[in-house]
């Protein structure tokens, strides 16, 4: 495939961009993107077979805003280059759940099985808005929640088989959605066998959607269902160094999955941050953190990455969180890959194409690389400043190598072409973010 062609793959994969004024589809189903798993069940590919990745961000239970504030929303997010959204059917922190309407999910409001129709049709406007955007949509069906939970109190097998079976059937004609089931748990073996319920009925409406799981953090899909055929894709979720996190979810075999990091920090939030090498209980999840923890992901095996804000909360300032920092750097990680053959790239994880220089497992500095030998592309993200060591004798062909700001997007040159020998790259100072991370690219010229 020469490069023309990795562009275009790359600009079908990303999705285009688009301002405020999109265009509605007469369809709104025209222009969303429909996903399966690849032919090596590596990566994703849409509907015209083109590799997708996924670039997510989480305004989850949108529709407790009124309809012009969920158009704000995707279309900021489109701007930004995000193709993907999390969403929920119902609100992850109270019931009843209520929409910006008033309605109620249910009635009785802790019955999964009677649900209340004008709600579901204010969520089907919602879901009717990403499509008309090309937005893909990874849903969550029931969020047990996490501490003593949610609606993992008031679901049973039962009620998990009468409420699936009216999902599949109701949105059984949607091409853009990925289920996502659990939510933030490690489920015991009834809330297991009530999301395996939940999956088997939807299938059987729509065996076309994907399927996930979203655990506990530090845990991922495959965790608690590998074995479960309906188990389309793994998420990963980590607020520890992803690369720890994210090989080994790669490497998982019997079958052979993509990965993708559906949560880690949350700009401006606390979450769980003493698991990283150089945090303490109390401190808050910076740009710099969001972003090492994505690319550290996405060159140990992920197929995408989903980012997150307070936007969440939607308190009263949730406009001014729209622009968060992270959220435009996440952007740039789609820059990133355009036109580059991320999709065969393989963790370098015996150190054979970064041979010196990555730094300690388990630490801040490690730099995380990949390789695509076929596809003459490597990769190696540094995320504090020092001399890395590559073995250019994995790519075939002339080579230019190029550094990449992941504050900024831009790149600069590195002196060219370049022998198929192992050379040293220094990475250029600080970032335009006044930052130590940069990004190593190295392909064939």
């Amino acid at each position: 495939m020469d490069r023309r062609e990795f562009v275009r793959v790359a600009g079908a994969a990303l999705g285009g961009l688009a301002g405020p004024g999109v265009a509605r589809a007469a369809d709104p189903e025209a222009k969303a993107p429909r996903l399966k798993v690849g032919e090596h069940r590596r990566y994703l590919v849409d509907q015209n077979g083109d590799p997708f990745f996924v670039l997510g961000d989480t305004p989850w239970f949108l529709q407790k805003l009124p309809i012009e504030d969920v158009r704000l929303v995707m279309d900021d997010r489109k701007k930004k280059g995000f193709n993907t959204l999390f969403l929920e059917l119902l609100d992850d922190s109270r019931i009843p759940s209520r929409d910006a309407n008033g309605a109620v999910a249910f009635d009785p409001e802790k019955d999964i099985t009677k649900p209340v129709e004008a709600y579901w049709r204010y969520a089907d406007r919602v879901l009717d808005e990403a499509a008309a955007r090309g937005f893909f949509v990874i849903l969550s069906d029931l969020w047990y929640g996490y501490g003593d939970g949610l609606w993992m109190h008031h679901v049973t097998p039962e009620s998990a088989a009468v409420y699936g079976a009216f999902l599949g059937e109701r949105y059984k004609r949607r091409t853009n959605l990925m289920w996502m089931h659990v939510g933030d748990r490690n489920p015991d073996d009834r809330l297991a066998e009530c999301a395996r319920v939940l999956a088997r009925q939807i299938k059987k409406a729509a065996p076309h959607h994907l399927h996930t799981a979203h655990l506990q953090h530090e845990f991922a899909s495959a965790r608690t269902f590998h074995a479960d055929p309906w188990l389309d894709v793994n998420m990963a979720y980590t607020y520890g160094p992803a690369y720890t996190h994210v090989r080994p979810e790669y490497q998982r075999k019997d079958p052979v999955r993509p990965v993708v990091l559906g949560e880690t920090g949350y700009e401006g939030e606390p979450n769980a941050i003493h698991l990283l090498p150089d945090a303490k209980a109390g401190d808050l999840w910076t740009p710099y953190r969001i972003r090492r923890n994505a690319y550290w992901a996405i060159l140990s095996g992920a197929v995408g990455y989903c980012g997150g804000t307070k936007l969440w909360l939607y308190e009263k300032n949730w406009k001014d969180v729209l622009q968060a920092r992270s959220t435009t750097e996440a952007g740039l990680i789609g820059k990133a890959v355009a036109g580059r053959a991320w999709w065969k790239l393989v963790p370098d994880a015996d150190h054979t194409f970064a041979t010196a220089g990555y730094g300690t497992w388990t630490g801040a500095d490690y730099a995380t690389a990949a390789v695509a030998p076929n596809a003459g592309l490597g990769m190696v993200y540094l995320p504090t400043p020092r001399a890395v060591t590559a073995d250019l004798g994995r790519l075939k062909g002339r080579l230019r190598a190029r550094w990449f700001d992941p504050t900024a997007g831009t790149t600069r040159d590195i002196d060219g072409p370049l022998a198929n020998e192992t050379r040293e790259f220094t990475p250029p100072g600080k970032n335009a973010a006044g930052e130590p991370d940069w990004l190593l690219i190295v392909e064939s010229a």
